[in-house]
């Protein structure tokens, strides 16, 4: 019994011992440090720059085409102004050559030497300044002129008006003429005038008679147009005498001198170089302006010959440098 709890004994020390040196071997053992998790990285701020910088880029190309839009509007106006430019310039042309076109016209239609064969060149020439139509017919009557009794002879004729329509232009033309008829063998004249109206069809700078002639009172050109300036007080200081001395002394210098000599006095230098002489100035008016005077007045010339007036209307625009006037601006009117 001793025997055996002693072999007991030790083999419970040695347990132990293997215990104690297992754990020693444990605590040997390096456990693996633990890595810690990923945390996801916020995108969100990337996110957001993408998005302004799209935003960015879509307002400055919208900025860019309301700029093209701008600038192709501009571009359109001013073809646009050029174009109205140039066709009114057509028209100024149109009707130069158009007078120019119906000068024959005028002279044939009106002149009638009452023989058949001078009837008969009449119509066939008039025939071709016609616009050409399906309906010939209608048209070999507008200058039919049977059962005439005399002659009619073209004294003088000039363009007096034209009015421009949608489809033909009407020229119009002051003429002066005469009836000559026979009476027991003598020739008796009326002398007539009135207003001979032709309807004219372009093509560019081709024209075409487009209708019947007709003839109408001439009527007044002369109207009644009234133009009012507004009401202005008048300058009346300290400068007011020597700007009339000045005046006096720049017509008498536009009237005689040269351009290079006006220069000193002028801006825009221009002089009548001796064609005519100074008289004297009327109806002077001085008004006030920001850098300097506007003076408005009837310049008196005369011809050197005969001595008769010549009055005109400036409205100078005048500074004073250094005790001097100068004229920056001179208008005829």
């Amino acid at each position: 019994m001793k025997k055996e709890k002693k072999h007991g004994g030790k083999m419970a020390i040695q347990n132990n011992s293997l215990l104690s040196a297992f754990k020693k071997k444990l605590k040997g053992v390096k456990k693996p440090e633990k890595k810690p998790k990923s945390i996801p990285k916020d995108r969100s701020k990337i996110i957001a720059l993408v998005i302004w910088s799209m935003i960015g880029t879509l307002i400055f190309f919208a900025f860019l085409a309301v700029l093209l839009s701008i600038n192709t509007r501009s571009v359109v106006n001013d073809i646009e102004r050029n174009q109205d430019k140039n066709s009114k310039q057509e028209e100024e042309v149109s009707i130069v050559a158009g007078e120019r076109f119906l000068s024959g016209f005028v002279t044939e239609y009106i002149n009638v030497k009452n023989e058949n064969d001078a009837i008969e060149q009449r119509h066939n020439k008039l025939m071709t300044y016609l616009v050409k139509e399906r309906d010939e017919i209608e048209q070999e009557t507008l200058f039919d002129i049977s059962g005439a009794q005399g002659d009619r002879v073209l004294n003088n004729y000039t363009l007096y008006n034209v009015k421009q329509g949608k489809e033909e232009t009407l020229f119009q033309y002051k003429i002066e003429y005469s009836n000559i008829v026979k009476v027991k063998k003598k020739e008796h004249e009326v002398k007539k005038e009135a207003l001979l109206n032709i309807p004219v069809k372009n093509k560019g700078d081709q024209f075409a008679v487009s209708g019947s002639p007709y003839v109408s009172e001439v009527y007044e050109l002369k109207g009644v147009i009234e133009s009012y300036e507004e009401d202005r007080e008048e300058y009346d200081g300290d400068q007011k005498r020597a700007i009339h001395e000045f005046l006096r002394t720049f017509f008498r210098k536009y009237a005689e001198e040269t351009k290079e000599d006006m220069s000193y006095i002028m801006k825009a230098p221009e002089t009548l170089n001796g064609h005519l002489v100074f008289g004297d100035v009327e109806n002077i008016r001085i008004y006030k302006i920001d850098d300097g005077y506007e003076v408005s007045s009837v310049a008196v010339f005369k011809e050197k010959e005969t001595n008769l007036p010549v009055k005109e209307r400036f409205t100078l625009f005048i500074t004073k440098n250094e005790g001097q006037f100068y004229v920056n601006k001179l208008k005829h009117k």
